[in-house]
């Protein structure tokens, strides 16, 4: 699925609730023929934005021989190697080091990112650049383990959609053992991935673009009662990808991202069945376990990306309105903002 590099912008920005600091960045993503140069610009942009704020920075404790009184005198060390008589003493303070976690995160990414061979030398040249102004910060050897102990919070927030371009780097390089050369695939070619991007996209989209609905992810229970010695925490756990509802209607959201939505078997092609029995079984639990009037005419949209059809099929399956929809991601994207927001029936602002 051939998905431009500025709209896999958007659906990233959407779906890490990032937009205004993508917009922040000042990147224009249609300038770039593939996404490692695109990630290369926002982190580039993004490091110079860093610098003139200031890098994050932690205080750590020191211990070193100085020609000065700092802080406190660490008596032992400095008798043991004579420190006094030569006007020395080592001392015990803290110092405000930018040598923290997410900048040394930043920093080997930059370091990762020259080795890639395709990479434009002018591109090259700028990471290098912001690489080395990282002067006092160490070049570690990048680990998901970094990515998860990372650290985001109030005071250093800025990082956090650069951290986020950097894991997506980490995950995506691959080295050519025989000639040894580094190379970066696209992940847009990962399924799973691109799954979790899309249904966050979608959620992320309604709750940042509309105020009709309430957005949220939602818990259905079971229509079921155990017998007899029955366990019931064997039954998966039924969760909505999107549920929005409003006073007035209820919609079930299931994202679904597939090269293609239909099936073709002896040259007839079908909806995925398991997609509709998914949807469906959600519809009538939600409906039979609660007396809510918005449950009971609940509504469920099955939505599929796609770049060259188009699918918005509806049928009424006992009291629920069940839709099957395309939302094509090849358009420009004021197009596919527009559509999504028809989608519900509300008009674009733009």
């Amino acid at each position: 699925m051939k998905i431009p590099i500025q709209n896999i912008y958007y659906l990233l920005c959407y779906a890490w609730n990032k937009l205004d600091e993508g917009q922040r960045i000042n990147v224009s993503p249609s300038d770039y023929a593939d996404s490692i140069e695109l990630f290369s610009r926002v982190l580039i942009n993004g490091c110079k934005h860093l610098f003139k704020q200031g890098l994050e920075s932690n205080y750590s404790e020191i211990i070193k021989e100085i020609p000065s009184i700092k802080g406190k005198i660490v008596f032992k060390e400095s008798l043991n190697a004579n420190s006094f008589r030569k006007g020395r003493a080592f001392c015990q303070f803290d110092k405000y080091d930018p040598n923290t976690l997410s900048n040394q995160i930043l920093k080997s990414t930059l370091r990762q990112i020259v080795k890639i061979k395709s990479i434009d030398k002018k591109l090259k040249d700028e990471l290098w650049k912001y690489y080395w102004r990282f002067q006092y910060v160490d070049d570690i050897e990048l680990s998901l383990h970094h990515f998860n102990s990372v650290s985001i919070h109030r005071n250093n927030v800025n990082y956090d959609f650069l951290i986020k371009i950097c894991r997506i780097v980490f995950e995506n390089i691959v080295i050519d053992e025989v000639l040894g050369e580094y190379h970066f695939k696209e992940f847009i070619g990962n399924d799973k991935e691109m799954a979790a991007l899309f249904e966050s996209f979608v959620r992320n989209f309604y709750s940042i673009e509309q105020v009709e609905y309430r957005v949220r992810r939602e818990d259905i229970s079971w229509n079921a009662v155990p017998i007899g010695g029955t366990n019931e925490s064997y039954l998966p756990k039924m969760q909505t990808d999107v549920t929005l509802e409003s006073a007035k209607r209820k919609i079930i959201i299931e994202t679904k991202f597939y090269y293609n939505a239909l099936n073709t078997r002896f040259e007839t092609q079908k909806f995925n069945s398991g997609n509709l029995y998914q949807i469906y079984s959600y519809l009538r639990n939600i409906e039979l376990k609660q007396d809510q009037q918005l449950n009971k005419d609940c509504e469920g949209i099955l939505l599929y990306p796609s770049v060259n059809y188009k699918l918005d099929e509806t049928f009424l399956m006992g009291s629920h309105k069940i839709s099957i929809k395309t939302i094509n991601l090849s358009q420009d994207w004021k197009v596919i903002h527009r559509d999504l927001l028809e989608l519900l029936n509300i008009s674009s602002s733009e």
